[in-house]
């Protein structure tokens, strides 16, 4: 009996032991097995990393196919994926980095599982997902830029109120009206030299500075014939900057077209005596004259890299240039030639102007003429100033700026847009403008007003070009 159950014993120690020692069977969650954790495939990189999966015993995990299988790592969504690996086997868990399958067992970083304990993270996908830093185009949003090489054929315009009205003082200005501005923008400021009537009909100018239009309206004025040489009539200017002489001239006009210069458009009472272009009138400028007794009048100058031209009008439908070189600017001007010539004296009437146009090789003329509905500006083109001209917007129903192509934002104060000048990109002798951002400061009137011409109330205005 004392034997039997000996045997007993020994056979049930027996049994223990070798079901103790028998192998384990694999499961999906065994390190050996990368191709079936990783979902097959593969190398560890692969995989599409991602946001499924169960690390550990969890079963949350950022794991994924995080491992050594599946196919790489950069594809699939970039996620988190799941819940972090804290639960179940982290990196250490499981059995300890060094008992069952250490934190480099699987392919810890790439993917694989990560610990021994509880399911590896083999599903989802953790990888670098979407489409990395592709979303949505690059700078395709909004309207093509402007080009700084071409015009508009057709010009609209928005008005600001009237902002310069002439400013008398308690002495001998008494003023009605201000006109045919000439306006830069140099060192911060706007420098605006424009031509004042009093109520006698007398003209002469007046300087003012400004840090925007806006302002305009409230800034000090400087009367010119408080400067030598400026007495008198004198009227109609220019403001602008010779590069190569390191210069700034001022042309105004008197009986003829004449120069003066300083080193600072901002100090007027330092402009020397205006000196003339012309020791007499040209004999083809009396010839055309017409019976208004306006011989030559609004006197313009812009220079190419050659020369220097010099356009004016007569208020009798003719507009002449005459030319000398830039070396030998203010000297030298040959004799004038005829540019155009106007249908009538109303269609060609004053006020030329001639700009470079940005970048584009060309040139821009305007010209005022007088219409059923009030002034306006005419506008052309040309590749060259000694060249010829094409129509670019110069009636009536379609002109460069006009009352049939200008509103208001508030009460409507004028019908004439009359000698302005574009707003420059610059201030040197090339006359340049941006196309793309065209502003044209002009004199307009009150429309009831029953003044002679002489005495018309001229006010300056802003226009903004708006298509």
């Amino acid at each position: 009996m004392r034997a039997e159950k000996l045997f007993g014993c020994l056979a049930a120690v027996t049994l223990t032991w070798l079901l103790a020692c028998r192998p384990a069977p694999r499961t999906t969650g065994d390190p050996g097995d990368a191709d079936m954790a990783g979902g097959g495939g593969s190398d560890p990189s692969g995989g599409t990393r991602g946001s499924g999966g169960a690390t550990g015993d969890s079963g949350g995990a950022s794991g994924g196919k995080s491992g050594q299988g599946g196919t790489a790592g950069s594809g699939g969504r970039t996620g988190s994926g799941g819940t972090t690996a804290s639960g179940g086997a982290t990196a250490s868990g499981g059995t300890s980095a060094s008992g069952g399958t250490s934190a480099s067992g699987g392919t810890s970083a790439s993917g694989g599982t990560s610990a021994s304990g509880g399911t590896s993270a083999s599903g989802g996908a953790t990888g670098s997902g979407g489409t990395a830093g592709t979303g949505g185009r690059i700078g395709s949003g909004g309207a093509a830029a402007c080009s700084a090489t071409s015009l508009a054929s057709t010009f609209t315009w928005s008005s600001s109120d009237s902002l310069m009205n002439p400013v008398s003082d308690s002495g001998s200005h008494n003023l009605v009206a201000i006109k045919d501005p000439s306006v830069v923008l140099y060192s911060s400021k706007y420098h605006l030299y424009a031509t004042v009537v009093d109520t006698a009909g007398n003209m002469n100018m007046t300087y003012t500075s400004f840090a925007s239009f806006a302002a305009s309206g409230s800034a000090t004025t400087y009367y010119m014939d408080y400067t030598s040489g400026f007495t008198g009539s004198r009227y109609s200017p220019q403001l602008f900057y010779l590069a190569a002489q390191k210069k700034w001239y001022l042309i105004t006009q008197s009986s003829g077209p004449s120069y003066s210069t300083a080193t600072d458009p901002s100090q007027p009472a330092t402009w020397s005596k205006p000196t003339t272009f012309f020791s007499s009138t040209p004999s083809i400028v009396t010839q055309n004259a017409g019976s208004g007794g306006v011989t030559w009048a609004d006197f313009w100058v812009i220079c190419d890299s050659t020369n220097c031209h010099l356009f004016f009008t007569n208020q009798n439908g003719y507009l002449f240039r005459s030319q000398t070189s830039v070396g030998s600017f203010p000297s030298g001007f040959g004799t004038p030639v005829i540019v155009m010539q106007g249908s009538n004296a109303n269609s060609l009437y004053a006020s030329a102007r001639v700009y470079k146009v940005g970048s584009a090789g060309k040139y821009l003329l305007l010209a005022e003429a007088i219409g059923s509905k009030g002034r306006y500006m005419r506008a052309w083109t040309g590749t060259a100033l000694d060249g010829s001209w094409t129509v670019l917007a110069d009636s009536e129903a379609n002109p460069f700026a006009g009352a049939s192509n200008v509103t208001f934002a508030g009460t409507k104060w004028t019908s004439d847009f009359s000698h302005g000048e574009i707003v420059r990109s610059g201030y040197d002798e090339t006359m340049t403008i941006n196309p793309c951002n065209l502003q044209y400061f002009f004199q307009g009137r009150d429309p009831y007003s029953t003044a002679s011409t002489a005495l018309l109330p001229w006010k300056l205005g802003l226009l903004t070009q708006t298509n």
